[in-house]
């Protein structure tokens, strides 16, 4: 047999075509971060558990807090005003980080720059705007994902796992509560009107994303007690969502009080627990009073990673939209949220915050 020396298979190998799977390896998307705020600074933290992306930009519209945040980081570039961001070529994805009310404009501006944007939940702050960013995305072959990091948490997916395989049986109950009680200041985003404030959109997405990822149906009655805080906006909302097949999900998020903030699913054969859902570790499924099964994924990270490591993947594969956060999801959060809503304006309760 012919001998071919280390030399020769080392130019052979250099000389050969790349495959995908090792251009996926040796290919990273690279990030910008547009807000520098508290989510940012985890969602940053996390980045070193993310071997298929690189952090090399961050923007704000204060020149001083881009570079502070660039400088505990490590992040090469920081711009002041997030155009700048925008039309940076080395910049494959962004993530948007600022306040509810400037994600639909900040997303749109990402995406007609060209870039894939994850943007923080929620998206938007009403259907319509949601409906107009993934037309936009569709229009340009962009990528557009909600930055719903639970549903990427490995408990999270188990849960669902156990759900679709029927080890609980048929749902006839979800419940799930997020709470903590926040300073009151009209100010801040949580109290101010003009900045989309409100339990709803901040905290009360989390509760809402349980029923909406483990029942296949949007609810068909709604109903809401709501507290208000002296801004106006909602400070304390209880959800009761009816189902046409019978199932039910009670639901509540608060700024007003520490709240339990775990999620149940419940079967007719067993039920599932989930303690701190919205950043789940771990989870347990009972039968009876009998547990039955139990995941615990340990980390030293927030769990923000697996979300980014998730859509640079789906970059990477030439994917559109998520698989496990697609536009469809999106929008079921929007039209349930968007239900709930509609008591606001007929419930005038003024609470103390």
């Amino acid at each position: 047999l012919h001998r071919v020396d280390r030399r020769q298979r080392q130019m052979c190998i250099r000389d050969r075509p790349v495959t995908l799977f090792e251009e996926m390896i040796n290919k990273k998307i690279k990030w910008g971060i547009v807000g520098p705020g508290i989510i940012a600074h985890q969602f940053a933290s996390d980045f070193r558990w993310v071997d298929n992306g690189e952090l090399i930009a961050v923007a704000s519209r204060d020149k001083g807090r881009a570079q502070a945040f660039a400088a505990t980081y490590s992040i090469a570039k920081a711009y002041e005003g997030y155009q700048s961001l925008y039309d940076d070529d080395d910049v494959d994805a962004v993530y948007i980080a600022t306040p509810h009310n400037f994600h639909f404009e900040n997303a749109k501006a990402a995406l007609q720059a060209g870039k894939a944007v994850m943007c923080e939940k929620p998206i938007a702050i009403n259907p319509s705007e949601l409906v107009e960013l993934i037309q936009i995305a569709k229009a340009s072959s962009g990528y557009l994902m909600e930055a719903m990091w639970t549903y990427f948490l490995p408990a999270i997916i188990r849960s669902q796992e156990w759900v679709k395989s029927g080890r609980i049986g048929k749902i006839l109950q979800v419940k799930a509560d997020f709470g903590y009680p926040t300073q009151y200041d009209p100010m801040s985003r949580m109290y101010n009107p003009h900045l989309a404030g409100g339990v709803l959109l901040d905290m009360g997405i989390y509760p809402i994303a349980v029923p909406a990822l483990m029942i296949d149906a949007l609810p068909e009655e709604v109903k809401v007690v709501v507290q208000k805080a002296k801004t106006r906006v909602d400070s304390e909302v209880t959800m009761l969502f009816e189902y046409g097949d019978g199932s039910l999900a009670n639901l509540c998020a608060s700024f007003r009080a520490k709240l339990n903030n775990w999620a149940y699913i419940i079967g007719e054969k067993g039920y599932i627990a989930l303690p701190d859902f919205w950043r789940a570790s771990e989870c347990f499924l009972y039968e009876g009073d009998h547990i039955i099964d139990h995941y615990e994924g340990l980390r030293d990270s927030f769990g923000y990673h697996y979300e980014t490591y998730s859509m640079n993947e789906d970059l990477l594969l030439g994917r559109k939209q998520s698989v496990i956060m697609p536009h469809e999801m999106s929008m079921k959060l929007q039209k349930m949220m968007a239900s709930v809503k509609v008591y606001f304006l007929s419930l005038i309760h003024i609470s103390e915050p």
